[in-house]
């Protein structure tokens, strides 16, 4: 996958929480190597924070909640 943060020229639909990405504003767009023509919009910071940035359509363990053998 292949990542670069730009400037939105059109709306878009962040595929981590599901709001509006709007013309103008910086946004993350990840591009599948394989796949070209499959391409994702993230916030560069969600609004509200419910979503983990990560790999698209997947979601991370947040840190928090690893227990560790001591």
């Amino acid at each position: 996958m292949s990542e670069r943060i730009l400037v939105a020229r059109h709306r878009h639909i962040c595929d981590l929480c599901h709001h509006r990405i709007e013309a103008g504003e910086r946004c993350r767009l990840i591009r599948d190597d394989f796949w070209p023509e499959q391409v994702w919009f993230e916030h560069l910071r969600c609004p509200g924070e419910a979503a983990v940035a990560g790999t698209p359509g997947k979601t991370s363990i947040p840190p928090s909640s690893i227990t560790t053998a001591h």
